[in-house]
């Protein structure tokens, strides 16, 4: 952090709404990660002297961030606001509006989900570890078991995609995954809500399918036969959620 003699880390706010002025000053120093993860921000009385403002419009700035996911606060001699870094919430909520509103439809949504699961199998099928080989094991045995009950063959799914892109071992790659795998497990749940126990037996098992053919081909470094697997596994969901039963 800065110094207290230092050049100040932020410049007066001039406008009505000092408040968002000093929120859109202090918002892109995180998200850009010049303000990392347990850093701590000045003190209230500080950073009012910095946005020449008052401390409750300094208070109403940080709490429009922690709202955000981006700040926590501390209590005791040593409190304060701490940067939290992104959080997926702060990505997410955005998404979800626009997919409600239909600024973002179906078709658009999974042909951005099969670029970005071909990348992350991709750099997986390079990159991954034994651990990381192991994690993805494990969540398809626990999707086996439980091909016939949604919601929890669907928490192996998400997790199966998590491991997928953790095995990638690029941070970008597994913040966006995971919003957008959370965007598409709305889709799922919808779409299954009126099959028989025989239909959703029949989807699962070829979600299951796809999945391990793509673990497979992870596993055995072969990043091109990886990506072919993603855009089959990307039409067995896009076949299940527009009611290819």
């Amino acid at each position: 952090m800065e110094e207290a003699n230092s050049k100040p880390l932020f410049t007066p706010a001039k406008t009505q709404r000092a408040s968002e002025v000093i929120y859109q000053q202090i918002y892109p120093k995180i998200v850009s990660g010049e303000l990392k993860p347990g850093d701590r921000l000045p003190s209230e009385r500080e950073l009012a002297q910095q946005f020449q403002r008052s401390r409750p419009i300094v208070r109403e700035a940080l709490r429009m961030l922690q709202q955000d996911g981006l700040l926590e606060t501390s209590i005791g001699s040593s409190g304060g606001a701490i940067v939290r870094g992104i959080s997926l919430k702060t990505v997410e909520d955005p998404l979800k509006s626009l997919v409600a509103m239909g600024a973002i439809n179906l078709e658009e949504l999974l042909e951005y989900r099969h670029i970005n699961d071909r990348g992350c199998a991709r750099l997986a099928a390079v990159h991954h570890n034994d651990e990381d080989a192991a994690k993805l094991r494990q969540t398809l045995a626990g999707a086996k078991e439980n091909i016939g009950v949604p919601f929890s063959f669907q928490e192996y799914n998400v997790a199966f995609h998590s491991a997928l892109a953790k095995a990638s071992h690029n941070a970008l790659a597994i913040m966006i995954n995971d919003v957008i795998v959370r965007l598409n497990t709305d889709t799922y749940l919808h779409a299954i809500r009126d099959c028989t126990p025989k239909q959703l037996q029949a989807v699962n098992q070829r979600i299951y399918d796809s999945h391990y053919a793509v673990m497979e081909a992870v596993l055995e470094r072969d990043p091109d036969r990886a990506d072919a697997c993603v855009s089959a596994m990307i039409q067995v969901f896009q076949d299940a959620v527009s009611g290819g039963k």
